[in-house]
């Protein structure tokens, strides 16, 4: 199949190299082609101009996996990447819907409002009060609309050049023991992973319009900084001090304290490399120890 990648950074080119390995045609889609690997086909354009993306209109693709990230955290730059750019982009596709199998919107579980440890799952009621989550629950039902859209919700994303709670760990930057607030997570691996199974799901006629992606082992906050402590060597320094404050209720509103299930995505066939937290953030800290300065931080 031929398949345009929109917003095309980590994990769009990680997801590229998987499905050219399958044998399907991939096309790279961001504003710098220059940062795309030589070996995957590139196209350069910005979905907040819709006339860069007339080539959707006359070059038919079997599925456009949007998978764009907003250049900044703020209202403006979420709606240019989760609003604006999907609305230009459907509308370039729009002679081309006929023949389209399936335009799948990646987006996030910023858009669950639960905040008190339950569980959540493709079902559970979304009433984001965060700007992200609104605005990326619009994107959503956007791509909802189309009749052809899925839409993929990752949770808290880390590999090896997203290590920001390593980050923090290091230094000893801990949330309050008594906080009981929860962590999901995914590897970035995995997110290629996903995206490149719901091509397959597509290629079957068997893909959902909603899946929640994320690893098999929701956590506390606590409970991952420990872990890393211990992987880090890290001692706890704070003896004698007031423990850092819970975060605050706007943090929380934005974050959540939510279990995500991944239930559907398992039960599609979908097998994590990295199921759990500990199996992800070890390959993490082995790339880093391997590779050194050479890993990008971020």
């Amino acid at each position: 199949m031929k398949i345009a990648i929109v917003g095309c950074g980590d994990i769009g080119v990680r997801a590229a190299r998987l499905l050219l390995d399958k044998g399907h045609r991939v096309v790279g889609i961001r504003r710098n082609v220059a940062k795309l690997p030589s070996w995957l086909e590139a196209t350069s354009a910005d979905v907040s101009q819709r006339e860069s993306l007339d080539f959707l209109s006359s070059e038919p693709f079997d599925i456009v996996l949007y998978s764009l990230a907003a250049s900044g955290f703020s209202e403006s730059a979420y709606r240019s990447a989760y609003v604006t750019g999907v609305a230009n982009t459907l509308d370039a596709l729009a002679d081309q819907m006929s023949a389209l199998k399936r335009f799948v919107f990646v987006s996030s579980t910023s858009v669950y409002h639960q905040n008190d440890g339950s569980e959540v799952d493709e079902e559970s009621s979304t009433k984001p009060t965060g700007f992200n989550g609104r605005i990326v629950l619009e994107g959503e039902r956007l791509a909802a609309a189309t009749a052809k859209g899925s839409v993929i919700r990752f949770s808290g994303i880390y590999g090896p050049d997203r290590t920001r709670m390593i980050d923090r760990v290091e230094k000893n930057i801990r949330t309050d023991p008594q906080d009981r607030s929860y962590t999901n997570r995914i590897h970035v691996d995995d997110c290629a992973g996903v995206l490149a199974h719901i091509v397959d799901l597509t290629s079957q006629g068997t893909v959902e319009p909603n899946y929640l992606a994320s690893d098999s082992m929701p956590c506390t906050r606590v409970e991952l900084e420990t872990f890393l402590a211990a992987e880090l060597g890290v001692t706890d320094t704070r003896s004698g001090e007031p423990p850092l404050p819970a975060a605050s209720g706007a943090a929380k509103r934005i974050a959540g304290s939510k279990r995500c299930s991944n239930s559907r995505l398992l039960q599609s066939g979908y097998r994590f490399l990295y199921p759990d937290f500990r199996s992800g953030y070890r390959q993490v800290l082995a790339a880093r120890a391997r590779f050194g300065d050479q890993v990008q931080q971020g």
